[in-house]
């Protein structure tokens, strides 16, 4: 009787024995599924990631493609702007002050030599707007609005002024 003890003893412990790495395995295959689905979901997101920054990149470059074209506009509007003003001295406005007397003539060439000064700043603005990064352009200004902010502001104001004027003749 002992010796079948022992051995229903022996049976049971490994029936329990299987049961315990039967309920292992199907603990280890319930977290390899989680796993699976957390690679899987980590991998969705690598890709929506990469998705988004291939987007990101392509706007980034249309924008700065814009930029670059805002630039050269803008620097052909300053150069227009000075031919203009060049062109507006020299379009016999000094032919009538030999009859109106001397100081209709030094009225007219201290204007002339004020709008010849404003032409070149003017010309000079377009050629540095031309030649200018805009990166570093961006990171001087920046500099220039934490160092002087009111002076910044009533810059941004003057300028926007003078465009409004300008855009609405």
């Amino acid at each position: 009787m002992e010796s079948s003890d022992f051995s229903t003893a022996g049976t049971n412990a490994g029936a329990g024995e299987g049961m315990g790495s039967t309920g292992t395995s199907t603990n280890a295959s319930s977290t390899t599924s989680d796993n699976t689905e957390q690679s899987g979901l980590a991998d969705r997101a690598r890709g929506a990631l990469g998705t988004a920054g291939e987007k990101l990149s392509g706007v980034g470059s249309t924008l700065r493609e814009r930029a670059g074209g805002a630039k050269d506009s803008l620097a052909d509007a300053l150069e227009s702007g000075a031919e203009k003003l060049r062109s507006r001295t020299g379009d016999g406005s000094m032919a009538g002050a030999g009859a109106a007397g001397g100081s209709m003539a030094v009225a007219d060439d201290r204007m002339a030599q004020v709008t010849t000064r404003v032409a070149t700043g003017m010309e000079g603005a377009a050629e540095w707007i031309r030649d200018a990064d805009l990166d570093g352009l961006k990171g001087s200004i920046e500099q220039q609005v934490k160092e002087h902010p009111g002076r910044t502001l009533l810059i941004a104001v003057g300028l926007g002024y003078l465009l409004g004027k300008a855009l609405r003749k």
